[in-house]
């Protein structure tokens, strides 16, 4: 499942979003993570 999260926002966003996003806001790397897994997990 964390795969496909890196590749959703990586998708939506820019190549390597997620990997910036978790270096430099790694708090809110967390909270969206959890959303999406919430949202998303069948």
């Amino acid at each position: 499942m964390y795969e496909i999260f890196i590749e959703f926002l990586d998708q939506i966003f820019w190549e390597g979003y997620a990997s910036q996003l978790a270096a430099e806001n790694p708090q809110e790397f967390q909270n969206a993570y959890k959303d999406f897994y919430d949202n998303y997990n069948a």
